[in-house]
């Protein structure tokens, strides 16, 4: 396809358009979903919907194969996208098509001039563009099961708008504090107001004292906390070269041995966080499984996800892991599994952020565990390569820290240097960082990447 009806095109369009509409847009996203809510037919959505600072793909992702196991088609609505916008919005596991996407689009389009001949000045952001467009090709195939993404927070995001009363809040990291608050509290409630009144709010391994104040808000709004630990219990996790396995105990089931696709002890308790709201999800609707039916199609599930830059090994010779995680305590969850990744080998960090992240508390933390440290910039909004040899050489003084001025040189340096030293590759600290590397070790030009 090309010109109007080529999808990169139309999708670097609507990118263009500034994250946020005017103002809180949530009235524009009612306007936008109800002539799909209302469609004859009778398409009833109740969304498991999907919120945190960390984890909230992994669990959105978990959450529909869990579902797809017990029998139920299942829509994905997941964002940001690492390689292609289609991976954004799927049904059974296949993403959208470009067709698709483009009659997708074309549906706002014509929806957007409408909304705009009325209300000049009301202006969309990119965000409810995305969650309108999956809508309506979710719309068109009228899934089971429906799990959403939240972008940002909860209280004022696009996913929102969609109707369900099932939520999950993953956890809780600084991060969009202009929007969210400066402090934990403040996101906590941002984010769990995601969850309708009446609903239920399936929460992740979040601090104690949190926790119990966030309890008396959700009293006040009549939603009903579940902890992950009122889901299952971990009683072991083994992580090596080849992968982790985990024994747990989910609804009074024991599971030993379950093999998990993505790798880290924090995604255990992710995949509970999915379980319970998936179970809460089936108990609304009388039609939960005997616990032993759950119980296989969790251990099925969890064996088949996989999610991109997830410490993802991506090379083997030498062996090069990704991780797009960007917040300090997504940092702390990939430093508990390096050594076991690593397998004895000396780790060669290749590290950088985006400019506007905490280099000092990202780069700071991974210069720690690291033998060797190669900095650099991603293409997309990378930050400034001396300012990350800087804070990598005031963390760790006893290194010599290098500097490749781009991911490209980075990457063949890295190679270079790992396969004659017996080492690991880590490429952390950002995701436009660890994405664009996998993207140069296959041969390909990072810069045709579009993130949003």
């Amino acid at each position: 396809m090309t010109g109007a009806a080529d999808p990169g095109d139309i999708i670097g369009r609507l990118m263009r358009l500034p994250k946020a509409g005017s103002g809180i847009g949530l009235h524009r996203m009612a306007w936008l979903l109800e002539p799909l809510l209302a469609a004859p037919g009778g398409w009833k959505v109740d969304a498991l919907k999907v919120t945190g600072s960390n984890g909230k793909g992994s669990v959105a992702r978990m959450a529909a194969e869990m579902l797809q196991r017990l029998g139920l088609s299942a829509g994905l609505y997941t964002s940001p996208h690492l390689r292609r916008f289609n991976e954004r919005i799927v049904v059974d596991g296949a993403s959208i098509s470009d067709a698709d996407l483009v009659a997708a689009a074309g549906w706002f389009e014509e929806r957007r001039a409408a909304y705009g001949a009325a209300h000049p000045g009301d202006g969309f952001g990119a965000f409810e563009a995305f969650t309108a467009m999956a809508m309506h090709h979710f719309a068109g195939r009228r899934p089971a099961a429906l799990v959403a993404e939240a972008g940002i927070g909860g209280r004022y995001d696009s996913v929102r708008a969609i109707p369900g009363r099932i939520a999950a809040l993953t956890s809780l990291d600084f991060e969009h504090t202009d929007i969210l608050g400066p402090t934990l509290e403040l996101i906590a409630y941002d984010k769990a107001d995601l969850c309708p009144d009446g609903g239920t709010l399936v929460v992740g391994d979040i601090d104690a004292e949190l926790f119990r104040r966030l309890a008396a808000y959700a009293a006040l709004r009549r939603i009903t906390l579940v902890s992950w630990r009122d889901v299952g219990c971990v009683h072991a996790v083994r992580i090596a070269a080849g992968g982790m396995e985990a024994d747990l105990t989910l609804g009074g089931v024991r599971l030993d041995g379950v093999a998990f696709a993505l790798p880290g002890r924090h995604q255990t308790v992710n995949a509970l966080v999915a379980a319970g709201m998936v179970r809460a999800w089936l108990a609304a609707r009388g039609a939960l499984p005997e616990p032993a039916v759950f119980a296989a199609a969790f251990r099925d599930a969890v064996a088949a996800v996989r999610w991109p830059g997830r410490l993802e090994r991506v090379h083997d010779d030498p062996p090069v892991v990704i991780d797009v995680g960007h917040t300090p305590d997504a940092i702390s969850t990939t430093l508990q599994a390096l050594p076991a990744l690593a397998a004895g080998r000396p780790v060669l960090l290749v590290t950088g952020v985006s400019a506007n992240k905490d280099a000092d508390g990202i780069v700071g933390a991974l210069a720690g565990a690291a033998d060797a440290i190669l900095c650099t910039r991603a293409w997309h909004r990378g930050s400034d390569v001396e300012r990350i040899r800087t804070v990598a050489g005031r963390a760790r003084p006893d290194l010599s820290v290098e500097v490749a001025e781009t991911i490209e040189e980075a990457m063949a340096r890295a190679v270079d240097r790992a396969r004659a030293g017996g080492m690991l590759v880590l490429v952390a600290g950002g995701l436009f960082l660890a994405i664009e590397a996998a993207e140069a070790l296959a041969g390909r030009d990072p810069r045709a990447l579009r993130f949003f």
